[in-house]
């Protein structure tokens, strides 16, 4: 296995050094430009998460409001006393 890897590495060492000078500058120019657009999905892929956070929040806020409506809406009587230790509850 050790000697596949090393051949390997040394099989693109050898590639590498025989390519033309040309070869390599576009090579580094197809990196340069692949990680200029990884760079650009990623900025993408922010905004939509922020923005699917941001309507996330506004869901969850009009949930908790609509439950407080509800809440407050069936909330009709006053607390009187607890029914096991007869503590008025409304003071």
């Amino acid at each position: 296995m050790n000697r596949t890897v090393l051949s390997a590495v040394l099989g693109t060492g050898l590639l590498a050094a025989g390519c033309s000078q040309q070869t390599e500058q576009d090579a580094s120019e197809m990196v340069d430009r692949a990680a200029q657009d990884a760079e650009a999905n990623l900025d993408v892929a922010g905004e939509v998460i922020e923005e699917g956070a941001i309507d996330a929040a506004d869901s969850v806020s009009e949930g908790a409001a609509n439950l407080r409506d509800s809440l407050e809406a069936g909330d009709e009587e006053e607390p009187g006393p607890a029914p096991v230790l007869g503590d008025d509850l409304g003071s």
